[in-house]
């Protein structure tokens, strides 16, 4: 298995690399009734309106863009439109009461989301197929590095304490493998060397408080403690967002009540920074760029009345780059 994980890395090493031509997507009118969704140069320029609707995502070889609908008419269903950049032809692809948690596998071959907190549905881009990868009370998920599984957080009840545990299965579904046994694991995201997750504790009259912990799929059973934070009430700690294609950075975000804001993670040693001081309004991180050095952020908080501006931030410290202005929820192939 060790040997098949190398592979999978050396693979992925390629399949993450910048493509020539890399993209960014965000949000406009993010607060309206309307938002509109756009995609640009990964530097801001040459912006192009792709269509009314919120939480987009750019496939990693940059030719697709999936964002999901704006309900209207009293609609009742959220609807992930899937885009071709250069044709510019379009495909509804999924559709459910509510949808979240919108992304690419690595490969670009397929796009996955979490529908109503319930299902993870995985859509073969290729084949034109809809698939059914995990389902139960979700506690979020990843692709593997070559796009071939997901791993997912599952709790016995839909609760925040719930006892919850790490599955892997096949990206288009089928028998899993669940590789933890602590009851309280959430929140995976699939780096080459490591899966990343949270582990929680429970608190009296609070939500629970996590911390970053990271585990090797050859040998699940090791686990490796990340962070020893102390979380204050209101607030749960720091969710992982994406690890670079080094395995030498993470990027993830502060999360709780009226808080969020954007954390570097040191995956050697558990070491963090937060890209802002203001915990509301501060420097919201999204996404990481596969060398790990530049960080895409929006500046604002997570607020979607705020006001906010697509920003570029240098994950080794340094002020942050405006390179859209009054402009949210950002996503790049960078």
């Amino acid at each position: 298995m060790r040997t098949t994980v190398i592979l999978a890395a050396l693979l992925a090493v390629a399949l993450w690399a910048a493509p020539a031509e890399a993209k960014l997507v965000y949000v406009k009118q993010a607060a309206s009734a309307n938002p509109v969704v756009y995609v640009a140069t990964n530097k801001g320029k040459d912006p192009r309106r792709l269509g009314v609707g919120r939480a987009p995502t750019i496939s990693p070889n940059g030719q697709w863009v999936a964002f999901v609908t704006v309900r209207v008419d009293g609609a009742q269903m959220d609807t992930v439109v899937l885009q071709k950049l250069k044709a510019g032809s379009r495909r509804l692809v999924m559709r459910s009461k509510q949808i979240d948690s919108l992304r690419f596998s690595p490969d670009s071959t397929k796009l996955a989301a979490v529908a109503a907190g319930k299902r993870v549905r995985v859509y073969d881009v290729v084949k034109d197929e809809l698939h059914v990868a995990a389902a139960g009370n979700l506690r979020g998920y990843s692709f593997s590095p070559d796009g071939e599984q997901i791993v997912y957080g599952r709790a016995v009840k839909d609760e925040l304490t719930s006892d919850s545990d790490l599955y892997v299965v096949s990206a288009l579904g089928g028998e899993e493998e669940r590789i933890t046994t602590v009851k309280n694991a959430v929140n995976p995201v699939w780096g080459l060397e490591e899966i990343a997750f949270d582990r929680f504790a429970a608190r009296r009259n609070d939500a629970p408080a996590y911390n970053l912990w990271a585990l090797d799929p050859a040998a699940p059973e090791d686990l490796r403690r990340l962070t020893r934070l102390k979380i204050p009430p209101l607030v749960s700690g720091l969710v992982p967002l994406e690890i670079s294609a080094d395995s030498r950075r993470m990027l993830a975000v502060f999360a709780g009540q009226d808080t969020q804001v954007g954390f570097t993670v040191a995956m050697a040693n558990g070491r963090t920074r937060a890209l802002s001081q203001d915990f509301e309004t501060g420097t919201v991180g999204f996404d990481l760029s596969a060398d790990g050095k530049t960080i895409l952020a929006h500046t604002g908080g997570p607020d979607p009345g705020a006001p906010h501006d697509v920003v570029t931030v240098p994950y080794s410290r340094g002020k942050p780059k405006v390179i859209v202005e009054d402009a949210a929820y950002p996503d790049w192939n960078r």
